[in-house]
């Protein structure tokens, strides 16, 4: 019998067009967020049901009117998939692994039922076959974040001692990132820093800069690579690591970050879509830090994604 902690439930009548698709392929149709591997194991282990009867062959053709009830179990209910998702890595040695992150894949998966799979810690427990276990259950061998929509290049650890190491650096703001973004406008001066705290709003991930005393410090350094339309192409280094800090920072002084369905301009988002831009043009281009194995600095680069570049040579 499968247990109702923390289930999500996703119910579904099957169309005449679905007649005969195979369960798997129907639910991985319906939900693109799982990988064809998870719906498979969930099917295996019991949490699928057509027509009120539990349904544990993959392959089960669909008719007409069918109903199914669709239960998709919390991490702690079948424990984290390693997925064999293609990787871009960068740079790997015994300690860590350097990934170009594409944009869409979230970073860890969570326990309420969304992104059990398909997610960077998926792949690299495929990948590595065993990570740092500091980060949690939930978040085996990852040391830094990407939002979803955010590509490029991301850390993680293989071992403790690697994680610690790479912590301490960011700890310590020794760690330099940079960032592509596309702006809304014509960012001036040309290049500046924006130092202001931020806040989160009500316990939630939407942030705002803030002069309330719980508000953490914040630092952005910027530099306008160039000018494109009515556009500002800008390289961004950030000094701290707060959650949404670049979008939030740059929101604040009114050149949103092109794409951003949270913080940015509704209006201007829908034009950049018939340029193909369905995300926030938001790339981690380069990270320098220490290698734990040697303590030697690494210079890593990713180059910028084949969706943004694309939304560059339009606007050209």
């Amino acid at each position: 019998m499968v247990s109702s902690y923390r289930l999500q439930m996703r119910h579904y009548t099957i169309k005449s067009e679905e007649v005969g698709m195979r369960l798997d392929k129907y639910i991985t149709k319906v939900k693109p967020d799982l990988t064809r591997a998870f719906i498979q194991k969930i099917i295996k282990n019991g949490y699928v049901f057509v027509n009120n009867k539990k349904t544990t062959k993959t392959s089960h053709n669909l008719k007409e009117n069918d109903e199914l009830l669709v239960n998709i179990p919390s991490i702690k209910e079948v424990g984290i998939l390693s997925e064999n998702i293609p990787l871009d890595i960068i740079y790997e040695d015994s300690d860590i692994v350097v990934t170009n992150k594409p944009a869409g894949m979230v970073v860890h998966p969570t326990d309420h039922g969304a992104h059990v799979s398909g997610t960077l810690v998926n792949a690299l427990m495929y990948h590595c076959k065993d990570l740092s276990g500091i980060g949690g259950e939930k978040r085996p061998g990852i040391v830094h974040r990407l939002d979803k929509d955010t590509s490029g290049l991301i850390i993680s650890a293989k071992n403790d001692k690697a994680h610690n190491y790479v912590s301490k650096q960011i700890h310590d703001r020794e760690i330099t990132k940079k960032y592509i973004t596309l702006l809304k406008g014509h960012l001036s001066p040309k290049a500046g820093s924006i130092e202001s705290p931020l806040e989160k709003i009500g316990g939630q991930k939407d942030m705002r800069v803030s002069t309330k005393k719980h508000a953490k410090y914040a630092l952005t350094h910027y530099k306008v690579i160039k000018y494109v339309g009515d556009y500002s192409l800008v390289e961004v280094q950030i000094v701290t690591g707060r959650t949404h800090q670049i979008r939030v920072h740059f929101s604040a002084i009114d050149h949103p970050v092109c794409g951003d369905k949270m913080y940015g301009d509704k209006i201007l988002n829908s034009k950049l879509k018939t340029l193909n831009l369905n995300r926030q043009f938001l790339h981690a281009a380069e990270l320098t830090f220490r290698l734990p194995k040697n303590n030697e600095e690494i210079h890593l680069t990713a180059p910028l994604a084949g969706d943004l570049e694309g939304v560059l040579k339009k606007l050209n």
